[in-house]
């Protein structure tokens, strides 16, 4: 039924989309120009955090455009502030995006702004492509960048596969319908290879040392927390002092959120990550980021969400690069759907064609003794497959 869904949804996008790629094509490419724009977060309570995805975007096509663009085309991405407010995209989209040639919508950010436009490419005609937000539902013309909780899930049922087998896990969860769901994806990773004891939490998240007792007493010899940021920050916040091994999803993955634990307790923590971690420095990911802000944004602190946004540009470039000279957007959805694999200098392995997020392939990764250590290979996740 999610295959059949899934190429229902492709045809939809594919006959919007050829209704309009003459009329796109036309001025949102020219023989000099491609004109791409992003929904960010520039003002607002929420800049502060997330600002930093546009300038790693466009620091990289800076630099792109310096080395001759994309077959001889240079890149303008235009950034539209939306404040993280519905009622501001809602006339960004109608002042600017129906009102101006772009050929694709790229990294926009918060779910907010990605669900106030539910059946955006019927609307518009144009690909919504790596935007920063979890992932709800298979959308045409709409591919995330961020990884969905199914995918997370999933790797993380099959590292437990791989590395702990006959070890007694505990998976904690919220108790609700999406966390339900969460563990099956958990269960098909594992492949019943795992002693699984699921501990589904019922009390509010800044209370959860009510259940210590109730946990200590099922003696795991490891843990798994499925969820988000929210959930696994709290769980390990407040189980600081048990001495068990925690492995979590990717909303952890993100050196300076880390810096808050006490190292002893990093030492036990594991997580899923999908791009370098800012202490890296060796990394020749790392090396190049560092290398255009101070270049194209002096003065701009690197941070876990300029990485993104660099990464997001970078699989932005090689998608154009795919598609070849003759850019449209129905060229793009193609290309999209073609099979092909892809890893790119900061961003993770990908594999063609892409689903619901660009994201699927992770490695388990710790902090020990302040360092950071790969515990896996890179996992591969598709919940689409």
């Amino acid at each position: 039924m999610k295959l059949q869904k899934t190429i229902q949804l492709l045809f939809v996008y594919l006959f919007v989309l050829l209704g309009s790629a003459t009329a796109q094509s036309d001025s949102s490419v020219t023989q000099r120009q491609i004109n791409l724009a992003g929904l960010q977060v520039l003002s607002g309570p929420a800049a502060d955090q997330y600002h930093g995805i546009s300038v790693g975007i466009k620091a990289y096509f800076s630099y792109l455009n310096d080395q001759g663009g994309i077959h001889g085309r240079s890149i303008e991405y235009t950034t539209l502030d939306t404040r993280m407010e519905d009622q501001t995209v809602e006339q960004l989209i109608k002042n600017r995006v129906f009102q101006h040639p772009t050929l694709a919508m790229v990294g926009s950010v918060g779910e907010p702004v990605l669900g106030s436009y539910p059946d955006w490419v019927p609307a518009t005609g144009i690909p919504d492509l790596f935007g920063v937000g979890r992932p709800q539902e298979k959308k045409a013309g709409r591919i995330y960048f961020s990884p969905s909780l199914e995918a997370e899930a999933l790797a993380l049922g099959r590292f437990c596969a791989e590395n702990l087998v006959g070890k007694r896990i505990l998976v904690w969860f919220r108790e609700d319908q999406q966390a339900t769901s969460l563990l099956e994806y958990f269960d098909a990773g594992s492949a019943g290879l795992v002693q699984i004891e699921p501990m589904p939490s019922r009390v509010p998240l800044f209370s959860l040392e009510k259940e210590l007792d109730q946990l200590v007493a099922l003696v795991p010899d490891a843990i798994v927390v499925l969820g988000d940021i929210l959930e696994t920050q709290a769980f390990i916040w407040q189980h600081q002092e048990w001495n068990v091994p925690i492995y979590a999803g990717s909303g952890i993955a993100n050196g300076e959120l880390l810096r808050q634990f006490d190292p002893e307790v990093l030492n036990r923590v594991a997580f899923l990550s999908y791009l370098p971690m800012l202490q890296q420095n060796d990394h020749p990911g790392i090396t190049l980021h560092r290398k255009l802000l101070n270049e194209y944004a002096p003065g701009q602190e690197m941070t876990h969400w300029t990485l993104v946004g660099h990464a997001i540009a970078e699989t932005t470039t090689e998608l154009l690069h795919r598609s070849g000279i003759r850019l449209t957007p129905f060229q793009l959805a193609t290309t999209l759907e073609q099979v092909g694999e892809w890893h790119g200098l900061l961003a993770p392995p990908m594999e063609f064609p892409l689903a619901v997020s660009a994201v699927t392939s992770f490695r388990m990764t710790q902090f020990f003794q302040n360092e950071v250590q790969y515990v896996s290979d890179w996992i591969s996740a598709n919940p689409a497959n």
